[in-house]
């Protein structure tokens, strides 16, 4: 059996050591969450980026269907207006497509 002093110095160096366990598992968790908020950062921009192009597509598209509606004849005012209204969804992609 151990003297109280030593024992004592036992459990002390038990908790250092835990202590210092503890410590690099919140240095791999910190890294672990610095890698996330990167990953999320890169997805984020990827996200936008093809929101933007897909808003820019859309615009196309619309733009050569209404070239090919006209040129195929007259065309009343009501299916050009109809054809150049923005949705609210237009209105969203744009929003998110800002930088």
């Amino acid at each position: 059996m151990l003297d109280p002093s030593e024992a004592a110095f036992h459990r002390a160096a038990s908790a250092c050591k835990m202590l210092e366990q503890q410590s690099i598992a919140i240095a791999h968790l910190r890294d672990e969450l610095a890698d996330a908020t990167r990953r999320n950062d890169w997805y984020h921009v990827q996200f936008s980026e093809m929101i933007r192009i897909l808003a820019r597509d859309t615009r196309e598209l619309r733009s050569t269907l209404i070239c090919s509606v006209v040129s195929d004849g007259s065309i009343s005012t009501q299916i050009i207006q109809t054809l150049l209204r923005e949705t609210p969804d237009d209105l969203r992609e744009m929003e998110v497509a800002a930088p």
